[in-house]
């Protein structure tokens, strides 16, 4: 069978962890050898808006000769914006089976009411939809009246992301995403103030806009700033945390938390989209219910009790046989289950 992986996103030097869920995906699946995958990637850049647009089309002239090559399988992950050269592709092969990953700001951000009908147009090629999260799968839903076949997470890598024998606790919360709005950093950081207790060792692993504010705190708090760090240095950092926090706005599905858990670290989550699933309330973190720096900030203070009274090692064990589903084992598993239906269906 063969297969072709596509993603407009995979890491950078400015961004390591980046888009590295299809690396992965992309390493398991070579790993058959009764598959023949190809990946095609672009890397992920900062530019201005013409320095944007001229890496997109570098990407679409890259991607040409692909055209000339069948493929049974074509992969598309992140909807925006290689649905078009996948549409084409289609045209010219109709057999090939067009699968599509959405992982959330490929329909969140990029499509709106000023392009809906033409990536509707776009939608017509599509054999299989993936969706990362319940939530997300309703947005695919109610902005392109696609039904999701499965729901499916891009799975995490074991082998990274474990319990670290003999790891000694440095950090009492860890902060594990970019430093922007949607993540609710600024969350966070309020919570650390209302907090107010300078004992408390923080550590943030991350970039973005935000990254000042970060600073600003760390003068007067015990702060840890580590830059954009690779997936083994995140699981190391996990290792050495009582709690991970995520307070986010939107999250699709947020794989950071139950990387967190399968290293034994409890997560601390906002009620929003795939990050809710992944945690049980009480049990192997905790879902604020309300996601304010009030509210945190006392979830926070009910966490250093657990710590101190000894409650915390139960959660701990419970992390670590949580979320087992959502293993990069078991998702490669299931994706290519959905790649040979798809193919013996078109035979």
């Amino acid at each position: 069978m063969r297969i072709l992986l596509v993603t407009n996103m995979r890491p950078s030097p400015q961004k390591p962890y980046s888009g590295i869920f299809v690396i992965n995906q992309y390493n398991k699946l070579k790993e058959d050898t009764s598959l023949n995958v190809a990946l095609f990637s672009m890397e992920r850049t900062f530019t201005n808006a013409f320095g944007s647009y001229l890496k997109y089309f570098k990407a679409i002239v890259a991607f040409i000769p692909c055209f000339f090559k069948k493929f049974d399988v074509l992969h598309i992950h992140y909807f925006f914006p290689f649905i078009a050269l996948a549409h084409f592709y289609k045209v010219i092969r109709p057999s090939t089976r067009l699968v599509v990953t959405f992982h959330g700001s490929d329909i969140n951000v990029r499509v709106n009411q000023s392009n809906l009908s033409v990536f509707r147009f776009f939608t017509k090629k599509i054999d299989y939809v993936i969706s990362v999260g319940a939530d997300l799968a309703h947005m695919v839903h109610e902005k392109l009246g696609l039904e999701t076949n499965q729901i499916l997470s891009a799975g995490i890598d074991e082998t990274v992301f474990h319990e670290m024998p003999k790891v000694e606790k440095k950090y009492h919360f860890t902060f594990a995403s970019s430093f922007v709005p949607r993540k609710g950093i600024d969350v966070f950081l309020k919570a650390i103030e209302l907090l107010n207790k300078k004992n408390i060792k923080y550590c943030f692993i991350g970039s973005g806009e935000l990254e000042t504010d970060v600073r600003s705190l760390a003068e007067v708090n015990d702060i840890t700033i580590k830059l954009n760090l690779k997936q083994i240095e995140m699981a190391e950092v996990f290792n050495q945390s009582y709690y991970h926090i995520l307070p986010s706005r939107f999250e699709p599905f947020g794989l950071v938390v139950t990387e967190s858990m399968f290293c034994g670290t409890p997560s601390i989550v906002s009620n929003v989209g795939g990050i809710k699933d992944q945690v049980k309330n009480n049990i192997n973190g905790f879902i604020i219910s309300e996601n304010t720096p009030y509210v945190l900030a006392d979830q926070m203070e009910r966490c250093l009790d657990y710590i101190y009274n000894g409650e915390y090692d139960l959660l701990r064990e419970q992390c670590l046989c949580s979320n087992k589903e959502h293993s990069i084992a078991n998702v490669i598993a299931e994706t290519k289950a959905i790649y040979t239906n798809l193919v013996s269906k078109a035979q």
